[in-house]
């Protein structure tokens, strides 16, 4: 039997040994293939160094009390024969054996703790200074981020120690004879007491620590008006901590008094004064400041506190650098306007993403095994003129081969995906869908975008396990092509070499595939690829980086790359309010928070050889990337470095802009008066998408901003006022350029109505025109979609547009039928764009070329009123610009009406008359 417990232990310990060597290697061999071995040791090095060091001082600290206990005789002989002591002797042999497997268990687990916060040391041997201070404590912001969470973590570390160390004393002096159990109770012999004693003094002297620090937690505490120290938590919490301190030194002293007289009686006075103390002064006496101070003169005691929650909440989140402005609105829109941003105007998004992916999956993924996981959004030159598209990566999805699926295929064949689509986001073919700028397999190119190599190793759809083999005797399938296939062969150096038997056996382990042992494929020059996802790829180099939810594809140099965007972030900036987010899916979803954050990696990875750049973005702003860079020399690049090609596709995350979104709903108020009453909370604008009415989500735009003299790339986001559906404010960030993460609020005038999207919305609902169609499509076998809602703020007034699709029950093709335009209180919606802003302003738009003409649904189209033929074209124009300017005035005097501005409305109906007079005028000559 003790043979064969032997042989399974050293069948379990060889199992465990060849695993860890094979997960260990084969880590370290990727990490040199993407040149980033000097990160892969000091992150390794540094967890096992500092599980060492943990578990080094653990067992020198216990080793230390058990050899103490164990030099003493034994005290106590039973007078009865030891009918109690009996079972300790029984196993005093065996126990030693067992005793020393728990301690070496426990010592294990002690330093696995510290080891996997490896990251909290380095933070802390690299750390920097803010450069700013909190108000209560006067320290800088870097002590709260790199050096408080390491002290704290040692003093519970400490507490774990003291307390095993008990545990095991107690142990001992069991084992010695030193603790008697008789039937009147347990007898300790006078030396177990003091033991016992030094070591509470000793958790006490680590309670005494603790409150120390635990004082500054009070900068992080929700008391309910904002984040962060209250009144209350300075004038009582604070001394709260104060007088426990000394109390807990005290019970210190107490107790190391009772190891003396070898009496229980002073440390317990002082444990129970510790509890009496800490009930009455961090719970009694703060419930009575609280009640009777702050209360009755809440805003007066708390403004100090909220204006630093304000202060402090801006500067982590950057909302102090939002420049505000004031948008003038006013309904002055004319057709001359919307020709002179005509830029603006054919890069309206009609494309939503949502729509446009079953559009893509059904017109381009050509074969069941190509998906679209992704639709991105980004802006090309094309032709000469600056357009916003929109594209996704044709990748290959393995469980989509079918029958064809096995070993081989999956690892030899079937290993890529190939080329992109891209369509403009305004243009729409006769039957709905989009118009492809670049299409098909191999990739059909109708616009100035070279495309090389559309090979796609690694994307988005990739599985951690979804390894491939390459450079083999195998060709690989590359593209379909009429009856046969195209094939390739690798081209480049990228992957692990797998050509020797050693390296078969080690990713034989690895992937549990012994085929590879056996495979005729495999060459000397073969290579394997893993981490073929382009989130495990970054999560793998840089774990301490909050890495962005969409990369986006983009195509330079005629290959394809993915771009995407990190963060730094932490929970420890005193003051600031808190943000959460859910991480991870199913039973590993998990909640993280953080109170900072900074945009400070872009990363760029090529979809063919899988080459990962990291670059440090604007590190002077983020001492938090700094700190990251001295702490992983060689990880993070220079941005300057970046080619100027791809800089061209840098765009700031709407991740980011969206937490700062929601932060700025609140924190645009600088007052803490009006912050404390809550008198100005603003909320983003919720929209109708489909049936579902939904928060807006943010969304880019290629526009003219106020004041400036070209358009650009921005993000946009609606806010309105706290329970109102009128818009208060728009919100958007520049992306091109020098004018790079410019942060711009444009509050509309108090004074005026500015219709926001659920007010648009319900306007629309009402108009029977429209609401009457849409109810007899969605009874016809099919089902329309109302897109997003997008506000197109051009000169000093507002486009509303909204796109409508149309799917049969039976297809998952949409098809973009519909255009709603709404602009003051004017709403048409017709076959396009164009159509709908001739209907409000008149003119031609037809040279926008922002959609092609739209087959119409199953109904009679609306007639309009036209001018006889004889008329010459000059003389049609000129009617149809003063009907226009007529329905234009009544329409501004409707409006100026319902606000009560009786000046406007005048001034409006005398334009409405000199407009009438005219048409009047031109009509008596024909």
């Amino acid at each position: 039997m003790r043979r064969l417990s032997t042989i399974l232990f050293v069948l379990i310990l060889g199992y465990y040994a060849v695993s860890s060597y094979v997960s260990f290697y084969s880590e370290l061999l990727w990490f040199q293939s993407m040149g980033y071995e000097e990160a892969f040791w000091r992150m390794y090095m540094t967890e096992y160094i500092v599980g060492a060091v943990y578990f080094a001082i653990f067992w020198l600290v216990i080793g230390v009390n058990i050899w103490i206990a164990s030099r003493m005789e034994a005290v106590y002989v039973s007078p009865t024969g030891g009918v109690y002591q009996q079972p300790f002797n029984l196993v005093a042999k065996p126990a030693k054996t067992i005793f020393f497997g728990i301690l070496i268990f426990v010592s294990y687990i002690m330093s696995s703790a510290p080891a996997a916060k490896w990251m909290r040391i380095l933070q802390y041997m690299h750390s920097e200074s803010f450069g700013t201070a909190d108000s209560v404590f006067q320290k800088d912001i870097g002590y709260y981020i790199y050096q408080l969470p390491f002290y704290q973590s040692i003093v519970s570390w400490l507490y774990g120690v003291v307390i095993v160390a008990m545990i095991a004393v107690l142990a001992t002096y069991l084992y010695r004879k030193a603790i008697y159990i008789e039937p009147q109770g347990i007898r300790l012999a006078d030396v177990v007491k003091r033991h016992l004693m030094i070591l509470g003094a000793m958790l006490l002297l680590i309670y005494a620590v603790d409150n120390y620090f635990s004082a500054y937690n009070i900068l992080y505490k929700d008391n309910g008006t904002v984040v962060g120290a209250s009144y209350t938590d300075v004038h009582a919490v604070l001394l709260g901590y104060r007088v426990m301190i000394a109390v807990a030194i005290l019970g210190a002293i107490a107790a190391l008094w009772g190891a003396v007289k070898a009496t229980w009686r002073f440390a317990v006075i002082g444990g129970v004064a510790q509890f009496a103390v800490g009930f009455v002064m961090l719970n009694v006496y703060p419930g009575l400041i609280h009640r009777f101070v702050v209360t009755p003169n809440a805003l007066e005691k708390e403004k100090p506190y909220i204006e630093e929650n304000i202060r402090q909440t801006r500067r982590a989140y950057e909302l102090d650098k939002i420049t505000e402005q004031d948008f003038n609105y006013e309904l002055s829109l004319k057709a001359s306007d919307l020709k002179a941003n005509s830029s603006t105007i054919k890069n309206i998004t009609l494309w939503d993403y949502r729509p446009i992916k079953d559009s893509y999956s059904q017109l381009q993924e050509i074969r069941p095994y190509y998906n679209f996981y992704d639709v991105d959004i980004d802006r090309y030159m094309i032709n000469g003129e600056y357009r916003q598209v929109m594209l996704a990566g044709r990748e290959m999805n393995l469980d989509k081969i079918g029958s064809s699926e096995n070993w081989i295929n999956k690892t030899f064949i079937y290993t890529h995906g190939h080329g992109i689509v891209m369509s403009p986001v305004n243009v729409v073919t006769q039957e709905g869908q989009p118009e492809f700028f670049i299409k098909n397999i191999p990739p059909e190119l109708a616009v100035n975008i070279k495309i090389d190599r559309p090979e796609i190793y690694f994307g988005e759809l990739m599985n951690e396990s979804d390894y491939v083999i390459v450079k083999t005797s195998k060709e690989e399938f590359d593209y379909p092509l009429g009856e046969s296939n195209q094939h390739t062969m690798y081209k480049e150096e990228s992957g692990v070499s797998i050509g020797s038997f050693a390296r078969k056996m080690l990713f034989a382990i690895r992937f549990n595939k012994f085929n590879l042992l056996l495979n005729d494929y495999i060459q000397a020059q073969s290579k394997v690829l893993y981490y073929r996802n382009i989130r495990d790829r970054v999560e793998k180099i840089a774990p301490y980086i909050r890495w962005d939810r969409d990369p986006y594809l983009v195509a330079e140099n005629g290959r394809l790359y993915w771009m995407m965007d990190g963060y730094t972030i932490t929970d420890q900036y005193p003051y600031s309010a808190m943000s959460e987010e859910r991480v991870g899916s199913g039973a590993f979803a998990r909640k993280r928070y953080f109170n900072y954050i900074r945009n400070s990696v872009k990363v760029v990875i090529d979809a063919y050889n899988g080459k990962t750049d990291l670059y440090a973005f604007q590190p002077d702003s983020d001492p938090l990337i700094r700190v990251y860079g001295k702490m992983f020399k060689g990880v993070f690049k220079e941005y300057a470095t970046m080619p100027d090609e791809l800089k061209k596709h840098v765009r700031y995350p709407q991740d980011l802009f969206d937490i700062q979104a929601s932060h700025f709903a609140s924190y645009h108020v600088s007052d803490a008066n009006v912050f404390f009453n809550k008198e100005d909370v603003w909320h983003v604008a919720q929209e109708k998408y489909g049936d579902d009415v939904q928060t807006m989500e943010s969304y880019y735009m290629i526009m003219r901003l106020p004041g400036e003299t070209k358009e650009e790339f921005i993000t946009l986001l609606p806010f309105t006022p706290n329970n109102k559906s009128n818009m208060i404010a728009w919100f958007c960030v520049r992306s091109d350029g020098d004018n790079y993460g410019k942060l711009l609020v444009y509050r509309f005038p108090k004074t005026e109505l500015v219709y926001g999207p659920m007010q648009v919305e319900s306007r629309i609902d009402q108009t029977p025109e429209i609401s009457e169609k849409l109810t007899l499509w969605n009874q016809q076998g099919s089902r329309v979609t109302r897109g997003n809602m997008l506000v197109v703020p051009i000169n000093n007034s507002l486009l509303y547009v909204e796109p409508l699709y149309l799917q049969s029950n039976q297809s998952r093709l949409p098809e973009l039928k519909k255009v709603i335009v709404a602009y003051g209180n004017s709403i048409f919606m017709e076959d396009n764009l164009e159509i709908g802003l001739e209907k409000i302003f008149g003119g031609n738009y037809g040279d926008f070329g922002t959609s092609s003409t739209v087959a119409p649904m199953s109904e009679n189209k609306a007639t309009t009123d036209n001018v006889s033929s004889s008329l010459s074209s000059d003389q049609s124009r000129a009617l149809r610009e003063l009907s226009r300017s007529a329905m234009q005035n009544y329409n501004n005097a409707q409006d100026a009406l319902k606000r009560g501005d009786w000046a406007k409305y005048g001034e409006f109906l005398e334009r409405l008359k000199r407009d009438l007079d005219k048409l009047n005028e031109q009509s008596q000559k024909f």
